[in-house]
């Protein structure tokens, strides 16, 4: 007989969703990570950062799992680094909204995103970890060095949701606008248009011959409000952003809890206690059918 299990794929934030708020891996979400790895179920984690800060996911660079990195406009293979799909932005969008934003918010400050390196307007503060930008210059300079992927506005003056409500109608959807993360130093994340965390994702479902019903997801933050749109199966943290707990998805529990690994496991019909085994002996996994 064959099992047949209650999802094909899964894809996960990272920053207040699969990692704890120390930025480590919770053992209950690697092992679940693992499970699915051996059930022959790729994991995606779709992320708004870079790729030089997924250093942290060396230990899950199993051979079916995936990383879409930059809000969607990078994809890459995690075990060999292969890189699949780049959204670049185009220069003279970029730079015609960059100037009518701080027309109107004049105290932002801008850095962009390469495809692993970043650079940055004089001045524009280091964010988490981040080294010494790699490039320094006037927006249009940086523009120029390589091709860019994203484009950060951090404006000291504007919390983040009022950042947001005041660049979006001056964007007018010439690029996507979205955040990941609240702060009172707003942060907004500028791509090409379209581009999303959700279509990377379709487009690597499409490649792996995937559909998104089969799809389980999960996130807290507006960047990862169309990728659970997308699911057959989508979860909100708890202490999501306002507009995903209006969106009326489940609520998996606290990434400090370690909710997407539980969740997982629970569905599998597997325990989450730690040290626990997980074959799949003896009985189908919760919500599994069985194919006599």
């Amino acid at each position: 007989m064959n099992i047949v299990l209650p999802f094909d794929v899964i894809a996960t934030d990272l920053d207040g969703t699969f990692l704890s708020e120390t930025k480590q891996i919770p053992e209950i979400n690697s092992r679940a990570v693992r499970l699915a790895g051996e059930l022959g179920m790729p994991t995606v984690f779709a992320t708004g950062r870079p790729l030089r800060w997924l250093r942290s996911l060396d230990d899950l660079a199993l051979p079916g799992n995936w990383v879409i990195a930059s809000n969607g406009a990078v994809t890459m293979h995690l075990a060999t680094g292969q890189i699949t799909a780049v959204h670049t932005m185009d220069p003279a969008t970029a730079l015609a909204v960059a100037q009518q934003i701080r027309a109107k918010l004049p105290n932002c400050g801008y850095a962009v995103e390469y495809a692993h390196r970043w650079g940055a307007e004089p001045g524009y503060p280091r964010r988490l970890d981040d080294a010494q930008a790699d490039r320094l210059g006037t927006l249009p300079d940086l523009f120029t060095l390589e091709p860019v992927v994203k484009l950060l506005l951090l404006d000291p003056t504007n919390p983040t949701d009022r950042l947001a409500a005041a660049v979006e109608p001056i964007v007018a959807g010439r690029l996507t606008v979205t955040f990941s993360y609240v702060a009172q130093a707003g942060m907004l994340e500028l791509s090409a248009p379209g581009v999303s965390k959700a279509l990377a994702l379709q487009d690597l479902l499409d490649r792996l011959g995937l559909t998104p019903q089969r799809l389980i997801a999960f996130g807290d933050m507006p960047n990862d409000l169309a990728m659970l749109r997308l699911a057959g199966q989508a979860y909100a943290m708890a202490g999501s952003h306002p507009s995903l707990l209006a969106a009326g998805y489940p609520i998996a529990g606290p990434n400090n809890e370690a909710a997407v690994g539980r969740t997982l496991l629970r569905i599998l019909g597997q325990s989450d206690q730690p040290g626990a085994g997980h074959p799949l002996v003896g009985r189908p996994p919760a919500g599994a059918t069985i194919d006599p």
